[in-house]
């Protein structure tokens, strides 16, 4: 791989042993990719920083790069944590977790990584056209390739710090403009419903495409942007798409490719099959409704949350709301407030990443990501349902459109 002499002499330990170690190992993936050159990044976020997931190891690890000297080089963010930022969330039942995950957060924010436990970075930085990352959160990536234009593989978590350190990753993969180009043409031959719609929409392209980059068509209305995170965030799941051509949303959309490509129809029979795969319950049978994989912005929705508290009144069981770990001002006691309506936040972490045995059995959720994730991580039986719809179902009427 060539090296720039700035490059070499991080690599040789001129600029420390935390650069050195995070560098030798971008090379090396690189290297073993076949890149033959690194690029420099505006954005780093790493994700895998849940303790649950790395252990005594990773702590070890990180704590090790922060003492020789490891310090972000450009602008870092991490993913979800295994506990909520509220101390009294009702994921946050084991004291030692508690604690070993304040370790893990206390030492990617002394190396200078912003406060943000969250999969929506893009929030916190709006990513620019064109722009290389180093993101490790598979959904993120997604949105970032497919809704910003920005350049990004799928990192591993130790990678993705490694590159925050120096600010550098492999040239490769989506880096190249010529590995951007759709090579799966999809049409969906009818409305999207809300996430979910779009979730299931992601769901059937990620088992369709792989890696492949599918050129995704819905016809004559474009999805909005919420509805363009739920999409990509299934299809990273479900498969290993890291982008997506959405179109009339992704700025690299320049219409229908004309080469000859596979071409594959989605109607209503395909969401059908897709809904029944991924639920394994009744939503009436949750114990509470998850909502937030990818995270919501507070603000949006809280919003749209008090607005179906006026029409239905509170929900009978917990609903619960994932949010970005960067509490605004006044969360708290907002927290506390929504607690007495049975609303539930719960920022900086995710169902995906909590320990869920023992919590809850049965979730009801508008995210198929979280379906997919949970039922076979933490084999807890799940509802697919819109937001709106469960919060009739709880007053007596009748679903507008249960399955999307």
């Amino acid at each position: 791989m060539y090296l720039t002499r700035e490059e070499e002499r991080i690599l040789n330990g001129e600029e420390g042993e935390a650069k050195a170690v995070a560098l030798k190992l971008v090379v090396k993936v690189g290297e073993a990719l076949g890149a033959e050159r690194l690029v420099e990044i505006n954005h780093a976020h790493a994700s895998g920083i849940s303790y649950d997931n790395i252990g005594e190891p990773g702590l070890r690890f990180m704590k090790r790069l922060l003492e020789s000297g490891g310090r972000v080089a450009v602008f870092s963010t991490y993913n979800p944590a295994g506990t909520s930022f509220l101390d009294d969330a009702p994921v946050n039942r084991d004291p030692e977790l508690l604690q070993k995950q304040l370790e893990v957060i206390r030492t990617l924010e002394a190396m200078g990584f912003r406060r943000s436990a969250t999969c929506i970075p893009y929030t916190l930085r709006q990513p620019g056209l064109g722009e290389h990352l180093a993101w490790g959160e598979s959904s993120a990536v997604a949105v970032a390739n497919s809704i910003y234009g920005a350049r990004s593989n799928r990192e591993a978590g130790p990678l993705a710090l490694a590159a925050a350190l120096v600010g550098r990753t492999y040239r490769w993969g989506l880096h190249l403009p010529e590995n951007r180009k759709p090579s799966i043409h999809v049409r969906v031959e009818t409305g999207v419903e809300g996430e979910l719609g779009a979730g299931l929409v992601g769901y059937i392209v990620g088992r369709l495409s792989g890696n492949l980059v599918p050129y995704i068509d819905t016809g004559e209305g474009a999805l909005d942007e919420r509805q363009g995170i739920a999409l990509c965030a299934a299809a990273a799941a479900s498969g290993s798409t890291a982008m997506c051509l959405l179109k009339g949303l992704s700025p690299e959309d320049h219409g229908p490719p004309r080469e000859p490509i596979e071409r594959v129809a989605i109607g209503e029979a395909e969401l059908r099959e897709a809904l029944d795969e991924l639920s394994t319950a009744e939503p009436g049978e949750a114990e509470v409704f998850f909502t937030g994989c990818p995270h919501h912005e507070p603000a949006s929705i809280l919003e749209k949350v008090r607005s179906l508290v006026e029409r239905y009144g509170p929900p009978r069981r917990p609903l619960w709301i994932a949010v970005p770990g960067s509490v605004p001002p006044g969360l708290a006691a907002e927290a506390r407030r929504l607690r007495r309506m049975n609303i539930v936040l719960l920022p900086g972490t995710c169902l995906v990443v909590t320990r869920l045995r023992g919590l809850v059995d049965t979730v009801a959720t508008d995210s198929v990501k979280t379906a997919f994730y949970i039922a076979r991580r933490h084999r807890t039986r799940v509802a697919l349902v819109n937001l709106e719809d469960y919060f009739r179902l709880q007053t007596g009427l009748s679903p507008r459109q249960v399955a999307p």
